[in-house]
């Protein structure tokens, strides 16, 4: 089955996106000193991200966005793109290692942030765009001061907009509020009110749990009943473990929108969710191709609330382990194995409140890490931008390297699309998109028919 890539948004990596052939602009950042000493050091991601680049791994997220516009105003642009440095402070912030390597976090002041050219404006095809940006998008780190990029294409009659950050200061969220704040400061819009991700982390931090915390025994009986084994998806992808392949990703639709409102629509009658839906099928999909009738897996879960953090910019993501159950392959009623995990994912998501730091300390003596990845899988539902769709905005991931499977659901006005990121092996390529094909048609046929939803027990 042939799967579409899906607009206006889109997830995707440098080496599969698509700017047609044009002018290219592009800007590196620079910092007036070295910043003040801050007291709030690094979250838990941001430590474990900075180790995992110093051990060889690849560490920047980006987002285009399209302006409609012949050529771009590169003033007005340049001093858009320092109006969202200024207003979200995480990107005026960078870390230094002390002699023990230690990391410290340092922040700039408002206005203390600018922008240089960097070489003369060229018109270059599809593949010089691409080339160019990989090599600008590799000095993007949380260990130097404002290493953002900043460039532009300029093709027809709309200009392609890139911005690219350390993975330290933006999670999938944040190129969200990122892209909206860029393009409403170029049209010399007030910027709404964000919340502060430094004041995020005051106001996360917590006194470490005790045994017999909620949180704690949650995660213990997870890892008791994966042999303290960290979730990697459990059929063979071609690489052994300790062994890495280039990343490869394969995007496809899973539901139009009319499918996806209609699931959602008859979800509270049905005592039904749409996540836990498409992890389900994620589940049995697997079973289908040799895989275990449970599935072990950890859900990246957003620590954003409501008002002014959800304008946030920062790595406000948490971790979630649970297991889903695929349920018998004949017999049973669908939509009990469909209740079944939506009740196992909302027992889960109160597990993120404890950190993997604490998880480590308590279980790290019995845990196996056989891969370097996590199979991971989440969601993020982009109809809360109200200004995104219009933007044909794409969040653009490292290319690198990948020992295991990780997928991202999104959902957006079209309808919900699967993001899969794999090694690249032959083995895995033709079973990623098997199980792909297998998941859609599963998530399609769990969408009720309207009489069906009107029928469904309370």
């Amino acid at each position: 089955m042939a799967h579409r890539y899906r607009e206006p948004v889109l997830l995707t990596t440098l080496a599969n996106l698509r700017i047609p052939a044009g002018r290219l602009r592009r800007w590196s950042a620079t910092a007036v000193g070295e910043g003040a000493p801050h007291p709030v050091g690094p979250s838990e991601n941001e430590r474990f991200h900075l180790e995992a680049v110093r051990a060889g791994g690849s560490g920047w997220l980006a987002v285009t966005v399209e302006i409609r516009t012949a050529a771009i105003d590169p003033d007005r642009l340049v001093a858009a793109f320092r109006a969202v440095v200024d207003h979200h402070e995480v990107l005026r912030s960078h870390f230094v290692l002390d002699v023990d390597g230690i990391p410290h976090r340092r922040l700039h002041r408002r206005g203390d942030i600018s922008l240089r050219p960097v070489g003369t404006v060229h018109a270059l095809d599809e593949r010089g765009i691409r080339d160019e940006l990989a090599e600008a998008v590799a000095g993007c780190t949380a260990l130097s001061p404002a290493s953002h990029l900043l460039a532009v294409v300029e093709h027809g009659d709309t200009c392609t907009v890139v911005c690219a950050f350390d993975h330290c200061y933006v999670d999938a969220h944040s190129l969200a509020v990122v892209a909206e704040d860029l393009v409403a400061a170029y049209g010399g819009e007030a910027l709404p009110p964000a919340g502060s991700f430094l004041d995020h982390l005051v106001g996360t931090a917590v006194t470490e749990p005790g045994d017999d915390d909620p949180g704690v025994r949650g995660w213990a009986d997870f890892l008791a009943a994966t042999d303290h084994t960290v979730p990697e998806y459990p059929v063979d992808l071609g690489v052994t473990p300790g062994e890495f392949a280039p990343s490869r990703i394969h995007v496809a639709e899973v539901l139009t929108r009319a499918e996806a409102d209609a699931h959602t629509e008859s979800g509270t009658r049905r005592r039904v969710r749409t996540y836990p839906m498409l992890l389900t099928a994620l589940a049995q999909a697997t079973r289908d191709h040799g895989g275990p009738d449970r599935l072990p897996v950890v859900l990246p879960i957003h620590t954003r609330t409501d008002g002014d953090s959800s304008r946030s910019v920062g790595w406000c993501v948490a971790n979630a382990p649970v297991v889903i159950d695929a349920g018998p392959v004949v017999g049973d009623d669908p939509e009990r194995v469909l209740r079944a995990a939506t009740v196992a994912v909302a027992d889960a998501l109160p597990l993120a409140a404890v950190d993997l730091t604490t998880v480590y300390g308590r279980f790290g003596h019995l845990l196996r890490k056989p891969r370097h990845d996590v199979f991971m899988v989440s969601y993020l539902d982009y109809r809360r931008f109200t200004r995104l769709p219009s933007l044909h905005a794409r969040h653009i991931s490292s290319d690198g390297r990948a020992d295991d499977l990780q997928l991202w659901f999104w959902r957006d006005d079209d309808g919900i699309s699967v993001r899969a990121r794999f090694p690249d092996t032959a083995v895995a390529a033709s079973l990623v998109t098997s199980v792909v094909d297998d998941l859609v048609a599963r998530a399609r046929a769990a969408v009720p028919a309207a009489s069906d939803a009107a029928a469904a027990p309370v």
